[in-house]
């Protein structure tokens, strides 16, 4: 099972509001540069999250996006459901069919996995990285020993492992 980009660009996202929440909004322009996807990619991500109440756009010179809900509120679960379909992982999820043994395995991992996503908030993740910043890797050059290095984290220094 893999989660889509805009999961991992929409979390990514999320931690940089939450790194600036309450104090400023986040341009789209922000977001795409430091998460190095496009404007166009990161403007649907931001619609859908702003959709379930997690982000907020606000127009003006110092316009852009911010948190809806203080980072402590705001469950990882909340962001990934957000984005990945309400992560029904399979359409047994939903149906109240109960003659069939995989429904079962499949409610269970959902569960499971909610539960996980729901344990930790926006907040909890920071506060255990303190420091760390975000990587612009993609998930296709996902590589082993990455560093990203510069002042605002500019480049990111992967290497092939």
């Amino acid at each position: 099972m893999r989660l889509s980009s805009k999961s991992q660009y929409g979390l990514k996202a999320c931690f940089i509001l939450a790194r600036n929440y309450p104090q400023r909004c986040v341009s789209a322009s922000a977001l795409e540069k430091e998460i190095a996807v496009s404007s166009k990619y990161i403007e649907k991500i931001m619609r859908m999250l702003s959709g379930q109440g997690i982000v907020a756009a606000e127009r003006g010179v110092s316009g852009g996006y911010k948190l809806a809900r203080a980072p402590q509120e705001i469950t990882i679960g909340d962001v990934a459901r957000a984005l990945e379909d309400n992560m029904e992982i399979a359409d047994c999820i939903t149906s109240t069919c109960e003659k069939c043994a995989s429904g079962t395995v499949w409610r269970k991992l959902y569960a499971g996995i909610n539960e996980v996503l729901d344990s930790m908030t926006l907040q909890s993740v920071l506060d255990d990285h303190v420091g760390a910043d975000i990587c612009k890797c993609s998930a296709g050059e996902r590589r082993e020993g990455c560093e990203c290095s510069g002042e605002g984290r500019e480049a990111c220094n992967c290497r092939a492992s």
